[in-house]
């Protein structure tokens, strides 16, 4: 009997021992999976990390620029503050709101987009009740990219009371929305379909840039061909179709038309050449824009849809007074 009862009792030791055993493998086996779902993590989120310095500059969250761009109308900087001490958030959603047409800036000043055409650029009068519905938040634009978005503030005053909008890109729109339709890209040689249907290009001109871009969306690429001869002193910028095909001359200028009033040589360039959709119509608009003597340069507002150019073209240019 006394060996029965000592049979059972080292039976019983050696269960619980078994269950602490059982129950040690377990917390042993939970312990791994946490060190290797930790490792995962880790290196999941290294990972994650570099990528993200890789394609910041290329993708942004929605969401969160939704949320930023809406900030910079309800924040303003120490910096705007001190400019402007009137400006307040309320005022300035108030006026994005309450703007009646689209707003777009080039070098600060006013661009009319209403119609195909040269365009006078427009100062802002400093005493006009109207002036603070400029100071909005605008979207910009410079070297054929998306820049940034800024609250555009009222600069000192210039000649005659006159100022324009400061802390914007070249091109300042008042409204987000895809004002870059597709893929501009620049290169300094002809492309091969312009050059083979237009054979004396590269015989008369030794400076060559061209801007590839589909324009009116139909799967095609037309190119903006800006060229320039050094001996005679003479550039244009003329536009091609898909198949190399000419279709106007958009502007040009003489050596006679700048030799006389600077001592520096001028010629067209890239810096004449903006491409955006300023009138938010899904076609994208060439900006030319066109030297002066003095004063601001004008802009010639061209499109180009359906095989077909509107606005003035042809332009010659001249810095002589």
């Amino acid at each position: 009997m006394k060996d029965t009862k000592e049979d059972k009792k080292q039976e019983h030791e050696a269960e619980d021992k078994i269950d602490f055993q059982k129950l040690g493998n377990v917390c042993l086996m939970i312990i791994v999976v946490l060190i290797i779902g930790n490792a995962i993590l880790i290196y999941y989120m290294m990972n994650l990390s570099e990528y993200g310095k890789d394609v910041k500059n290329e993708v942004v969250n929605e969401t969160e620029r939704e949320t930023l761009a809406n900030l910079i109308d309800s924040v303003v900087s120490n910096a705007n503050v001190t400019n402007n001490p009137t400006i307040n958030a309320t005022d300035a959603n108030t006026r994005k709101i309450s703007n009646e047409n689209l707003i777009v800036l080039y070098n600060g000043l006013i661009l009319d987009t209403s119609q195909m055409g040269e365009v006078e650029l427009k100062y802002i009068d400093n005493a006009s009740n109207d002036k603070d519905k400029y100071v909005i938040t605008y979207y910009n634009y410079e070297n054929f990219a998306f820049r940034d978005y800024t609250l555009g503030l009222l600069s000192n005053s210039n000649y005659e009371n006159l100022v324009k909008i400061g802390n914007v890109g070249k091109v300042a729109i008042s409204e987000k929305y895809e004002a870059i339709t597709g893929m501009i890209d620049t290169k300094s040689y002809l492309p091969v379909i312009v050059s083979e249907n237009n054979p004396k290009l590269q015989e008369e001109y030794d400076t060559i840039k061209t801007i590839t871009t589909d324009l009116d969306k139909n799967g095609t690429d037309e190119y903006i061909i800006i060229l320039a001869n050094k001996a005679t002193g003479y550039s244009k910028i003329s536009l091609y179709d898909s198949m190399g095909k000419l279709m106007d001359n958009l502007a040009y200028i003489e050596k006679s038309k700048w030799n006389q009033t600077t001592n520096a040589e001028y010629y067209l360039s890239l810096e004449n050449v903006n491409i955006l959709d300023v009138d938010n119509d899904g076609v994208m608009e060439i900006l030319l824009e066109i030297p002066k003597y003095e004063g601001e340069p004008s802009i010639s507002l061209i499109k180009y849809k359906n095989g077909e150019l509107s606005g003035k073209t042809n332009i010659e240019c001249s810095l002589l007074p």
